[in-house]
């Protein structure tokens, strides 16, 4: 089709057609870009421009004001010097200290450096030379706003000269101090410490601090203040001894090389790249090796927290790291950047391992690093491993090993020890120990039966007889009168009853004291109840043909006769010259009996004397009484 522009004149074959419209009106977008392109450009330039005006103003005027304080008194020179390295130290009208000086909208930031040129030759009193009399102050003046891009800061200078004898003099105590990154480029602005004394570094990384020294000498310490760096071994704020100093002395040998710190954040994946799961992550070890490093050797052992765990305060090197201590020939590495922060997988196998002949009714098995002291295996006591089931085989991250075991009716029972494991299957099995008990001397009683229960399933601390309401975990072992029983090994309390496991307790070892099964043993115990009895003392008997009764009942005793044992009355010998009788009687195992006690002496009419009362728990083993004094100890009398 074609588009034909007619004039008035008449129908005339002339006029514009499409095509020429569209090339017209491409050519005058290019043009039109183009210009708008320049004017864009004078508009940026033109802001650019501005903001560098502004900037220069300002350090102008950072300047004016540094010569003011300078010169307005003896200790300005001083006082500057001390203040080191500021930030926007004089606000506009109407700003605060500190904050960013506003310029048409714009926010400047003014930062000034101060240091004196104590030296004669040299590029800077870092690099040697001597000190000179009168030294000069060179302050440097630098502004940056946002948004700056590619452009410059604004950058001024300029040297003071104060008065002689002012600032500086020939009895001036020096310390200058080089700072430098990882790459050996100048650190500015870095603060340094001299004992109470400081400074900061200026733009080749020189520190100039004037300190005071004693007539004998003043021992000094250089110390980075700033916790934004580290040195090469990781420490923050890094300090030297740099020995004593004395009056008019000036120090130059002392240079710190500095970095800010980055984080290496190590994964431990499995072999198809997953992530291992926290549980099973955290306890194990790494080996973190830097390129770089201070000391013998750039590998640290480091512990894992779960499947991802970062480590920080790191210098900023190559870092590699691989499972264990072992190196394998090739492990990943990355180069770890000032400030910055990488990531390493670290890849492994877990161990798979059988295990066998485990305790009856094992619930758990739990691994613990070789040597873990006082486990309880309980979650948060220690580092641990919990491996939930009693499947035949297991896999847990490889390393060395204490084995216990979980079950119905104990707690946390003792197994293998420093069983190694190495990755893969190729573990041999892990065979559970025979643990048995064998008892002796185990009262007769007909259908009386023996029981154990475990200490720390039970819960109970101490007993002084049979335990109640156990019976959901105690575990018949009856037959251990007249062989071996296999129980698991830990600590047991081990009593007899008349049948069921919370029935009448009839027997027990000496105050329910808790039996130590040990573990891949044949432990064997004798069964000592005794004393279950509890020996009556009473002392200062008359002299004469006395004898000591005591019985259950609170009836006192027809004494016409020579006494006898009738059950519950039990009668000693005379006393004779000793004027002291012991008497040997029951004690309970619950509860408390009460003893009557009875003073007779042979021959005279009546009923016996009372002696006052003795009170046997499951416990008493002695009571002495005095027949001169009835009062025998508490809960006698």
């Amino acid at each position: 089709m074609t588009m034909r522009v007619f004039s008035q004149h008449g129908d005339r074959d002339d006029g514009f057609t499409l095509i020429e419209v569209v090339l017209a009106m491409v050519i005058l977008g290019i043009v039109s870009t183009a210009i708008l392109a320049l004017v864009l450009s004078a508009q940026a330039q033109s802001v650019v421009n501005r903001n560098r005006v502004a900037a220069a103003n300002l350090a102008a005027r950072e300047l004016d004001l540094v010569r003011d304080q300078f010169t307005a008194s003896s200790s300005g020179p001083t006082d500057i010097v001390a203040a080191g390295k500021v930030t926007n130290p004089h606000p506009l009208t109407g700003g605060i200290t500190g904050s960013p000086l506003v310029v048409d909208g714009t926010q400047y930031t003014v930062v000034r450096n101060v240091h004196w040129d104590t030296v004669g030759t040299g590029k800077s009193s870092c690099e040697g030379g001597t000190k000179v009399q009168y030294p000069t102050m060179t302050v440097t003046v630098t502004v940056t706003w946002p948004h700056m891009g590619v452009v410059k800061p604004v950058v001024s200078s300029a040297m003071l000269s104060p008065s002689k004898k002012t600032g500086l003099d020939d009895s001036s105590t020096v310390i200058a101090a080089k700072v430098v990154d990882q790459n050996a480029h100048p650190v500015e602005g870095v603060r340094l410490g001299a004992n109470s004394y400081s400074g900061a570094t200026d733009a080749d990384g020189c520190a100039v601090i004037d300190v005071s020294a004693a007539a004998s000498g003043t021992a000094f310490t250089l110390k980075v203040l700033d916790d934004d760096y580290v040195d090469m071994s990781g420490t923050t704020k890094p300090s030297k001894d740099i020995g004593i100093l004395k009056p008019g002395d000036f120090y130059s040998n002392a240079n710190f090389t500095v970095a800010r710190p980055g984080s290496v954040t190590v994964r431990l994946v499995d072999t198809k790249g997953d992530l291992v799961p926290d549980d099973q992550a955290a306890g194990a070890q790494v080996t973190l090796v830097a390129s770089e490093y201070s000391g013998g050797s750039g590998a640290t052992v480091r512990t894992l927290t779960g499947g991802k765990t970062t480590f920080t305060g790191l210098w900023p090197t190559t870092y590699g790291a691989y499972f264990g201590t072992q190196a394998p020939p090739s492990f990943t590495t990355a180069l770890l950047d000032a400030g910055g922060t990488v990531t390493l997988d670290v890849s492994f196998e877990l161990a798979e391992v059988a295990l066998s002949d485990m305790p009856v009714g094992t619930t758990k098995v739990v691994l613990v690093p070789a040597g873990t002291p006082d486990v309880q295996c309980a979650a948060g006591e220690g580092t641990r491993v919990a491996v939930a089931g009693t499947s035949d085989a297991i896999a847990v991250l490889p390393g060395t090993y204490d084995l216990y075991v979980i079950g119905d009716t104990f707690g946390c029972s003792p197994g293998p020890t420093g069983v190694t494991l190495t990755s893969g299957d190729d573990n041999e099995e892990v065979a559970w120990g025979s643990t048995t008990i064998s008892l002796t001397a185990v009262p007769t009683t007909s259908g009386s039966k023996v029981w154990a229960v475990e200490k720390i399933k039970s819960g109970l601390s101490s007993l002084s007889t049979c335990p109640s309401s156990v019976d959901s975990i105690a575990v018949d072992i009856d037959d251990a009168r007249s062989g071996k029983v296999s129980l698991p090994a830990g600590t047991w309390y081990v009593y007899l009853t008349d049948g069921s496991a919370t029935g009448t307790c009839l027997s027990y070892p000496d105050l329910i004291s808790p039996l130590i099964v040990v573990y891949d043993h044949a432990n064997t115990a004798t069964w000592n109840a005794s004393p279950l009895t509890t020996t009556l003392t009473m002392k200062s008997i008359s002299p004469t043909s006395n004898y000591f009764i005591v019985t259950t009942s609170s009836a006192a005793p027809t004494c016409k006769s020579t006494v006898t044992s009738n059950g519950d009355v039990y009668q000693s010998s005379s006393a004779g010259s000793s004027q002291t009788l012991n008497m040997a009687v029951p004690r309970p195992t619950t509860g408390q009996i009460t003893y009557y006690a009875y003073l007779w002496t042979k021959g005279t009419r009546g009923s016996c004397a009372s002696a006052g009362k003795y009170y046997v728990g499951p416990t008493t083993s002695t009571l002495t009484k005095d027949a001169s004094n009835s009062t025998a100890g508490p809960g006698n009398s």
